[in-house]
């Protein structure tokens, strides 16, 4: 197993130092703490570290469509008003 320590794996998945800690004391991710120069140091253990939850996409959106689209009921409500 391959040791990081909390800086090492937030630089490397790209997440808070803040949340690291996080999951490493609820146990989401596997550590081990370790006394060095009289602190406690938290290391975690990985052989494959687990990937940060994928960002939720909307679809892709053709603006053009919806412009025209948008246009057409402002030009009925303009119809209607007036």
């Amino acid at each position: 197993m391959k040791e990081f320590t909390l800086k090492e794996y937030a630089v490397k998945h790209k997440i808070s130092l803040f949340n690291v800690m996080k999951l490493a004391k609820a146990g989401k991710i596997p550590s081990n703490t370790r006394k060095v120069n009289g602190k406690d140091e938290i290391l975690i253990l990985t052989d494959e570290a687990p990937k940060p939850e994928p960002v939720k996409t909307d679809r892709e959106i053709d603006y053009k469509k919806a412009y025209f689209e948008l246009k057409a009921k402002y030009d009925k409500l303009l119809k209607q008003k007036g």
